[in-house]
């Protein structure tokens, strides 16, 4: 006869392993972390929900790596050390048996990967949709975080990767054509530039990953430090996909969002350190703007392209 597992039962058979000291076991009602003097602790939270996040009929593990590495990614905007996580599942009770197993293996690979740790959470069932909430902690030297507000004027503009392959992904997640498969899968486990990130510390002074879009997110970058940056399309890395006509995947690197690149402002005198930099990591880094004087818009495009539309929001 088949057991029927409670919320106690998942917690100790499968989210327990994937804890560390702080977490006591997931034997209270919170963790406890002594956080060193000399660093910074820094914390973002993301969610992602069945039916706007993701599909649903994705491989549970797929679903569980995605929600961290999206999270991931924001601590790599930091310029941080990823160390630990709290994560909140709602699952429909008639899904658990099937879905939970799958999800902690997911998990479990990329906390290897990334060297993270679960320290608690909340596991509860939902009447219908998945619902993930993960809190994410990491730690930089005292000081050096990488902000959004330090880009000057004279700054370049850099991006990290290529852009829209996910929005691609997400439009044509049905399709079965070759060439579609990268972007598809782009979308379903997008790459968090953790290393990229901790190695901008000293070269970066505003720092953004591309969730909603380049124009949005570059749009950001400059509304905070104050200034307008000038977009060149023709710069912007692209992939090169036959099928496709040109202007939508233009338009997806522009305004698709999930692309979980770094998106950073830099004074020109890295140009060189960056090229070595690239080289080194074997990862494309393309200067694709300017930052200029604030002139009646916080982004514009050179040569008076088109005008920047809406990207992606989540309201």
């Amino acid at each position: 006869m088949k057991i029927k597992m409670n919320e106690f039962d998942y917690i100790d058979k499968y989210f327990r392993p994937l804890t560390n000291k702080f977490a006591l076991n997931l034997k209270n009602d919170a963790a406890i972390f002594n956080q060193k003097s000399s660093f910074d602790l820094i914390i973002s939270t993301d969610s992602l929900v069945e039916g706007i996040h993701f599909f649903g009929n994705e491989d549970p593990a797929d679903i569980a790596k995605k929600s961290l590495r999206v999270n991931l990614s924001d601590i790599a905007a930091m310029g941080a050390k990823p160390i630990f996580y709290n994560l909140s599942l709602s699952v429909p009770k008639v899904k658990a048996s099937q879905f939970i197993p799958k999800f902690v293996k997911g998990l479990q690979d990329d906390q290897e990967m990334f060297d993270i740790k679960l320290i608690g959470g909340d596991l509860t069932s939902s009447l219908k949709h998945i619902n993930i909430t993960i809190t994410i902690f990491g730690e930089t030297v005292k000081g050096k975080s990488i902000p959004r507000d330090g880009a000057k004027i004279g700054d370049y503009l850099y991006v990290s990767g290529i852009l829209g392959l996910s929005k691609i992904g997400f439009d044509y997640y049905n399709s079965n054509l070759k060439e579609l498969q990268e972007a598809k899968r782009k979308y379903l486990l997008p790459q968090p530039r953790v290393d990229l990130g901790i190695s901008l510390k000293n070269i970066a002074n505003s720092m953004i990953d591309i969730s909603d879009g380049l124009v949005q997110d570059a749009t950001h970058l400059a509304k905070n430090s104050e200034l307008t940056v000038e977009l060149n399309l023709s710069k912007i890395p692209l992939p090169s996909i036959n099928k496709i006509d040109k202007k939508f995947i233009l338009d997806s690197a522009l305004y698709g969002g999930d692309d979980y690149e770094l998106l950073f402002s830099c004074n020109p005198v890295y140009e060189n350190s960056l090229v070595k930099l690239s080289s080194k990591m074997n990862l494309k880094l393309t200067k694709i703007g300017i930052f200029k004087k604030f002139n009646k818009e916080f982004l514009k495009f050179k040569n008076g392209d088109s005008k920047p539309k809406n990207s992606y929001l989540h309201f």
